[in-house]
């Protein structure tokens, strides 16, 4: 608040009164004087404004052959991971099959590689893997199932659905450490230690928060209303970040983080923790990557809400700030129903524009395209 301080008059004792016309004027210049000292002390709160759509970049993207070994598992593909920064080793995941790919990158073409298996063909059920992430820290790449049921069948649950998996790769070489069977790779590596989390997670709500039992009031329900569905995966300083498409509350999506290896260590503390990220109403998380300070979020429609469309955030977990970067316009070749369900960072250089690729689910091979998205 400011002081009040009196003004002195405009003619003191004894001086001689100037003409009316003269002190009208000084008093219309005093006036003005206040006027401009109390807009530079009270500033206006600036108001963010929301970002404007951003179309794909010029660079054309082409996979060179199929990812996938069925027509099924290349329309369905729900994430990707790459090594960094030479992207010669990288995997794709489909939502469909029990099964993902290798692949690697050479200029913008995509070249499939070797088909790597994560559950038996006699385990009931699949997988649903809906993102992938990797860890430059410690050479691992990570790959999450849904945590939930099928969207297609959600009078069925899905115990497959459960798992986060993990491999490592040589560094040098960039060589999967992964066993053979029958000339398959296949993964071994795997924990079921965040369904708990996700079944119990009113208990990680502080005083006075909801979070948590929002959470875990929808463990094991149908997508369609409002059920728990893990979709974003990322690793970043030794924690492992799921994000979830559903639920969304009251214009909240939900992130999930745990100490990455205690996730896969018997009897660990997790340290589990719960963060909301308002993204807007019926507004999920379709995928997480880490950048420098923090992550990218990808979001999207929880269910087919068409007024939703994709966009990309900024999230610093240490001190909450979150930042929509960019709406992202679909390309041409990308029908309205199409949604956007992968992120990779192609580049992250401080006073450039980030250069991210999206694939979309629904086009064969996922329809790679890439954005410049302002900081």
């Amino acid at each position: 608040m400011l002081a009040t301080v009196p003004l002195p008059p405009i003619c003191p004792r004894g001086c001689r009164r100037p003409p009316a016309a003269q002190r009208r004027f000084a008093r219309t210049i005093l006036r003005a004087c206040v006027a401009v000292a109390l807009s530079q002390a009270v500033a206006p709160m600036a108001v963010a404004r929301s970002p404007k759509e951003l179309s794909p970049s010029q660079a054309q993207w082409r996979v060179d052959g199929e990812l996938g070994k069925s027509k099924k598992a290349r329309e369905n593909l729900s994430g990707l991971a790459c090594s960094s920064p030479a992207f010669k080793v990288c995997i794709a995941v489909n939502d469909d099959k029990k099964y993902a790919q290798l692949f690697r990158i050479d200029g913008t073409t995509i070249e499939p590689g070797t088909v790597v298996r994560l559950l038996d063909s006699t385990t009931e059920g699949d997988p649903d893997a809906e993102g992938a992430a990797y860890d430059a820290q410690t050479s691992r790449f990570y790959i999450v199932g849904s945590h939930g049921r099928p969207r297609n069948h959600p009078d069925r649950a899905n115990d497959a659905s459960y798992n986060v998996f993990r491999f490592s790769i040589d560094p040098a070489s960039g060589k999967p450490n992964l066993d053979k069977s029958e000339g398959e790779l296949i993964v071994t590596e795997a924990t079921t230690a965040l369904r708990n989390v996700i079944k119990n997670a009113r208990s990680l709500d502080e005083q006075g928060g909801d979070s948590g039992a929002v959470v875990s009031s929808q463990y094991d329900q149908p997508l369609g209303t409002g059920g728990v569905n893990v979709e974003g995966i990322a690793v970043a300083d030794k924690q492992l970040y799921l994000g979830l498409r559903g639920p969304s509350n009251n214009n909240r999506a939900f992130v999930l983080s745990v100490d990455a290896d205690a996730a896969f260590t018997a009897n660990a503390k997790l340290g589990a923790k719960i963060s909301t990220l308002e993204l807007g109403k019926d507004t999920g998380i379709r995928d997480l990557a880490a950048v420098k300070g923090g992550l990218l979020v990808l979001s999207g429609p929880v269910n087919d809400q068409e007024d939703v469309k994709p966009a990309i955030f900024f999230w610093n977990p240490a001190n909450g700030d979150l930042k929509k970067l960019a709406i992202l316009k679909r390309p041409t070749s990308v029908d309205n129903d199409d949604k956007a369900e992968g992120l990779l960072v192609l580049e992250d250089t401080a006073d450039r524009d980030l250069r991210v690729l999206v694939m979309f689910d629904g086009p064969d091979n996922g329809a790679p395209t890439e954005y410049a998205v302002p900081r």
